[in-house]
């Protein structure tokens, strides 16, 4: 299963509204962006939406997941907000893998930068039945 599908808000090279981001992945499969989000993803100004914020980190931790092999989809997200992400700023996102059991995947993931957490997420991803 491809890690990137075309239309995808998040990663999709053919939305012509998404952000077009590029994942990577490190030796031990985390996966991982650097972005910049521009201000038309604010909220309040100068402030990233929440909404923006929490697809982020769902989509990095699905990326962690798809990267080791596996379709899941999203049951739980559940995401801590440490301090208002800014607009234009160069941020970077990681997503991995906590537990794997037969269909149940727990995830992790955050958004950061050098001075620290903007936020963090849990995720629990479902296997569906064949």
């Amino acid at each position: 299963m491809s890690e990137r599908y075309d239309n995808c808000f998040v990663c999709g090279a053919a939305n012509p509204i998404g952000l077009r981001l590029e994942f990577s992945f490190t030796g031990d499969g985390a996966s991982q962006a650097e972005l910049i989000l521009p201000d038309h993803f604010e909220g309040y100004p100068n402030v990233i939406h929440g909404g923006i914020v929490s697809t982020l980190l769902d989509e990095v931790m699905a990326k962690a997941v798809l990267h080791s092999g596996k379709v899941a989809f999203t049951a739980r997200l559940q995401v801590s907000f440490r301090r208002p992400v800014p607009a234009n700023t160069t941020l970077h996102l990681e997503g991995r893998i906590v537990s794997s059991k037969t269909r149940t995947i727990i995830t992790a993931a955050r958004l950061y930068d050098a001075s620290g957490d903007y936020a963090e997420a849990e995720g629990v991803f479902i296997v569906p039945k064949s």
